[in-house]
């Protein structure tokens, strides 16, 4: 049997909304930009458009797992209980890596707006020390417990969203047709590209699955918040995507590492450029903090199921959270900024950014099959609605992860591969030959 936490129930509607709107907008919505221009230029709405339908389905599959299944691990839930455990094992490792691997990238994306107020943090030994400090000090508030995570997951994400709203709406006399031609500058073939490049800014939205045990009504206020969350996140994207390309041109996004802060400086001056890093700050922040909470109780629930080193399910005997879990977590996720070292930090950034999301669609496509299996197999566990529409669902999800997984590039299928593989020496050595874990 599973080995149960005694896991706190801090997180309510309010909480769960603003995980699943923060934990999609962060850094990507300030950075990647400056990548969809250099790669598809206007197309790149077309990107957005396939995203939202792709992600609307897979939206639509964790709601309907998520109310049937309101156990933390989320994804990794699912696929045990479909599956067994190798899949759940692979799920639950592939998903943490890509929240440790995010992080990393959310604290690269953080120095490069830090530099606006703290020049120094252009020295790459400067950044890795300021990345440092924040990521040990959400670190520990985490350790705290989870309603100052959630406490802080709300106040970052109003923060965050206001800026980008305040953006838009101030660069729409900016807005010129000509600045969205051609359409497509580097051809049809790049909105394949592209929407692999914007499905990073959308990876998140299942997140609010993992700490299912720590939120009130957990079955209800999961699929009610996880569609909330999605719509509110699409709509903020749509809008800001659209005024900052007609604002303009793509050469010009694409040459910049900070493409939202510096258009804002160029046509509004020094003062909103400043305005605006504080926003991306604090929504990287924010992004950091609910990744954290998500990848530590990833590790936390695949370790009490016993597919992962029993230390990872340890809770802290006051604050009820796992506390080995986020040290070791976070340590990991420190050592990955290291690649400031070895690449120009936009190209760093979209590369761990790539990679991350091609280890999460892996766990999400996982997730879509084994809602089709759990549908047959324990029809009890979903309402009618669910089964007439979670078929299509489900397919459509995971059709999308794979044209998404392709759109990744073979450089990053085959990192992701190999990533696969790192813990199957774990599983022959100490999982093989244990009883089956019982869903829980």
């Amino acid at each position: 049997m599973p080995v149960q936490g005694n896991l706190t129930r801090g997180l309510g509607k309010v909480a769960a909304i603003a995980l699943v709107t923060g934990n999609m907008i962060g850094s990507g919505i300030f950075v990647t930009p400056a990548a969809l221009a250099g790669e598809a230029g206007p197309l790149s709405l077309v990107a957005w458009l396939i995203n939202v339908l792709g992600y609307l389905c897979l939206t639509a599959v964790f709601a309907d797992l998520g109310r049937a299944f309101p156990i933390s691990g989320g994804l990794q839930a699912f696929s045990r209980r479909a599956f067994g455990k190798f899949a759940g094992m692979q799920v639950g490792y592939l998903y943490w890596l890509c929240a440790v691997i995010g992080n990393a990238a959310f604290l690269t994306a953080f120095t490069s707006y830090l530099v606006v107020f703290v020049p120094a943090a252009a020295d790459p030994w400067v950044a890795f020390a300021c990345s440092q400090a924040l990521l040990w000090t959400l670190t520990f508030g985490h350790v705290v417990g989870v309603r100052v995570g959630g406490a802080v997951q709300i106040v970052t994400t109003v923060l965050k969203v206001v800026p980008l709203l305040v953006l838009s709406i101030a660069l729409i006399p900016e807005f010129s047709l000509a600045n969205l031609q051609p359409v497509a500058p580097h051809g049809a073939e790049s909105l394949l590209p592209a929407v692999s490049l914007m499905s990073w800014m959308f990876i998140g939205m299942e997140s609010i699955t993992v700490p299912a045990e720590e939120i009130h009504d957990a079955g209800r206020t999961i699929s009610r918040s996880i569609y909330i969350g999605f719509a509110l996140t699409s709509a903020v994207y749509l809008l800001v995507l659209v005024t900052l390309m007609g604002a303009a041109p793509a050469s010009q996004l694409a040459a910049s590492a900070k493409p939202l802060a510096d258009i804002a400086a160029t046509t509004f001056g020094p003062a909103a450029a400043q305005w605006l890093s504080l926003g991306a700050l604090i929504s990287i922040v924010g992004i950091l903090n609910g990744w954290l909470l998500v990848t530590s109780r990833m590790a936390h629930a695949t370790a009490r199921d016993g597919l992962a080193p029993r230390v990872f399910a340890r809770l802290h005997p006051r604050t009820n959270t796992p506390i080995a879990a986020l040290l070791v977590t976070s340590l990991c996720s420190g050592a990955i900024v290291s690649l400031y070292f070895s690449g120009a930090m936009l190209d760093v950034y979209n590369f761990i950014s790539m990679l991350s999301t091609a280890t999460a669609l892996t766990a999400i496509g996982c997730a879509c099959v084994a809602q089709l299996v759990l549908m047959r197999r324990e029809p009890g566990k979903f309402v009618p609605g669910q089964h007439r529409r979670g078929r299509v669902t489900a397919v459509c999800g995971l059709l999308v992860v794979g044209l998404m997984i392709a759109g990744a590039g073979a450089r990053v299928i085959g990192w992701t591969l190999a990533c696969m593989a790192i813990p199957v020496p774990y599983y022959l050595w100490k999982i093989r030959d244990d009883g089956q874990p019982s869903p829980s």
